[in-house]
């Protein structure tokens, strides 16, 4: 008898001798131990946030249907709500950064047991994603809006994949939703949105899906919200043409630089996982226990024309505008889901069985690697291990002397959004406001006392400090860094302002 679909990929989810690692209970708790070894190391040995969370430290001062044109508002939405519950300090950033990569990772593996006969194989796709440097590293330092896109890409693809196989109105509905979410999360998503249509254009039972008349019920459902949020653009006045220029930089490079830019930001994102597969997987490999399977062989296919394509539309557009500004991160609109279309290609390929506990070995010796690193930060910020090192600096010290001199509410001047929202997470209670900003300003409230605060962050010379007057207090703090000798230095200052200074309204 044929198995259907689902009965196939039931089967393939509970044998007796798969391990517990790759059941999915087993999946569960691996991804769900890993994101919260990263969120206590984040909340229990980091002592300040880094330069992504504080500019969105900064703009949660206020729940805004827009707060700049460069992204969306998606993610300051979430933060804004977990700060009310959690407070404005590191707690609320490692909780939302964790919970959405572990829904990605959990969307992603349902992708792949969808894509992907055997267990094992469906939780090492899972698993790399770890490997992809981009998530495995960068992820914990930088990454706010970019996580919101991630899970929206997963989301929406798994949800294409639903209705390949059983098309309905709530599914339909349901796409919309990804569609908003990722539209709202990053403006990357269109990218996505538009080379997976073409993707699914391509592919007859994904083309059902793209030209049934109940698409309209997709359309509409992410109509609504997204109206609304391109009605506040309109009403703040936020051009964000101008501010995708502006983050796209200086144009007109030559050819070669332009390609030598791409293929390092490409480079950057797929590697370690190209390379590991490559080295364990392909030597020797003799495609013992191929497994060739026409049912799934639509989902591959689309996903590898979003994958080609997409590396093709990036290198003629960069092409285009001469732009060498492109990062790895970017490339998470087309190759998020790399993994599991390797592994799909491997299972089919054969020759994998008896090297899955090498990778394995090697996926958890990369992980634990990188969790000893961000754990070394603290205790040893030395510039050639973590360059500025934000996270290890010790703002929370700042936090005494300012509710001090000034109170439990009181208003801070900062130079920068960086060091706006850094100061925010450190001096809970307080709102903090930049001298010259044209996007974004928290609204007045009441305060119990002004100061403009200066210094200069990691340890730099304090006679790069501006001059001091009689209202103002210098502080020289020590890291906390008990692997490093000699320590770093931070010095900060505060100048004391009076109430009605133009600076404190």
């Amino acid at each position: 008898m044929t198995h259907t679909y689902l009965h196939r990929e039931a089967d393939a989810a509970v044998p007796a001798a798969v391990p517990f690692w790759a059941r999915p209970e087993g999946v569960a708790a691996i991804v769900g131990l890993w994101a919260l070894l990263h969120a206590l190391v984040a909340v229990l040995f980091e002592t300040a946030v880094n330069a992504d969370d504080a500019i969105e430290s900064y703009l949660v001062q206020s729940l805004e249907l827009s707060y700049v044109p460069r992204n969306p508002p998606l993610f300051d939405w979430l933060l804004y709500g977990l700060q009310k519950v959690v407070g404005t300090g590191l707690v609320g950033f490692a909780v939302l950064r964790y919970a959405l990569l572990f829904a990605c990772a959990m969307l992603v593996y349902r992708i792949a047991r969808r894509m992907i006969a055997d267990p094992r194989l469906q939780a090492l796709a899972t698993f790399s994603l770890s490997a992809i440097w981009v998530i495995g590293y960068h992820s914990h330092r930088i990454l706010t809006h970019s996580n919101v896109m991630i899970v929206a890409i997963a989301g929406a693809f798994l949800t294409l994949m639903a209705l390949a196989r059983r098309p309905s109105v709530g599914l339909y509905a349901g796409l919309g939703a990804w569609i908003a979410a990722g539209l709202l999360g990053k403006f990357g998503f269109v990218a996505f949105l538009g080379v997976v249509l073409v993707a699914c254009l391509l592919e007859p039972s994904y083309r059902r899906v793209i030209l049934d008349r109940r698409i309209f019920v997709t359309v509409l459902v992410a109509a609504v919200p997204l109206g609304i949020y391109g009605w506040a653009l309109m009403h703040y006045g936020q051009d964000v043409v101008q501010a995708t220029a502006h983050t796209i930089g200086a144009t007109g490079a030559r050819w070669d630089e332009v390609i030598t830019s791409v293929i390092g930001a490409l480079a950057g994102y797929v590697l370690p996982l190209a390379l590991l597969m490559a080295v364990v997987f392909l030597p020797y490999n003799r495609g013992a226990g191929a497994m060739p399977d026409a049912e799934r062989a639509a989902g591959r296919r689309v996903l590898r024309t979003l994958i080609v394509l997409g590396i093709l539309i990036t290198l003629v557009s960069t092409l285009a505008v001469g732009a060498t500004t492109l990062r790895d991160r970017y490339f998470h609109v087309f190759l998020l889901l790399l993994p599991v279309y390797l592994f799909a290609e491997l299972e089919r390929l054969g020759g994998w069985q008896q090297r899955v506990s090498i990778y394995l070995g090697l996926l958890a010796a990369i992980a634990v690697g990188v969790l000893i690193t961000r754990i070394a930060v603290p205790l040893w910020p030395d510039p050639r291990l973590c360059g500025r090192c934000m996270a290890a600096e010790p703002l929370q010290k700042f936090q005494a002397a300012v509710t001090l001199k000034l109170g439990d509410a009181p208003t801070l001047v900062a130079d920068d959004r960086t060091s706006a929202g850094r100061l925010r997470a450190a001096v809970p209670g307080a709102r903090v406001v930049i001298e010259r900003e044209f996007q974004y300003r928290p609204p007045p409230r009441e305060s119990t006392g002004c100061a403009r605060v200066t210094g200069v962050v990691n340890g730099l010379p304090q006679p790069l400090l501006p001059p001091a007057d009689r209202n103002t207090i210098e502080m020289s703090v020590k890291w906390w860094s008990p692997m490093m000798k000699p320590r770093r230095i931070s010095d900060w200052q505060f100048t004391i302002l009076p109430p009605d200074d133009p600076l404190c309204r």
